[in-house]
């Protein structure tokens, strides 16, 4: 009787060491392929594709395009960030959180916040076009 109650501590550890390691999940990360985003007051345009960020205003003094530096998927939403020597722009996209042009009565599903170089912060919208002129 005594072996059986010391073996079977023992076993117990190698059922436990024989076991099959549990094996991480593979990571997969996600990317924001293509994303429209507009402001007004003053007017500006970002554009995300193929791993570039093409910035433009109305007055074209300061457009430029940047690859893509980093791309983060946010509790909230996406930070997406380009910079060079010359130029830098952070995008910080609110999802789900509706938004109004002001000027084309369109509603956007996206709040988007932009900070540019030589700009400072710009706020607008993006993302689908849930409803306003154009809109199936």
């Amino acid at each position: 009787m005594k072996k059986a109650i010391l073996l079977t501590p023992v076993l117990s550890l190698l059922l436990v060491a024989c076991g099959d390691k549990a094996q991480d999940a593979p990571v997969t990360e996600e990317k924001l392929s293509e994303y429209k985003a507009i402001g007004t007051e003053p007017g500006w345009a970002v554009e995300i594709k193929e791993g570039e960020i093409i910035y433009s205003s109305m007055e074209a003094t300061n457009d430029f395009t940047l690859p893509v530096q980093r791309m983060t998927k946010t509790a909230t939403g996406w930070e997406v960030k380009g910079f060079s020597d010359q130029h830098n722009i952070t995008l910080t996209i609110t999802s789900g959180t509706e938004c109004s042009d002001g000027m084309s009565d369109r509603v956007y599903a996206d709040t988007v916040r932009t900070a540019v170089s030589g700009t400072g912060y710009l706020d607008g919208c993006g993302g689908e076009i849930l409803s306003g002129p154009d809109t199936p």
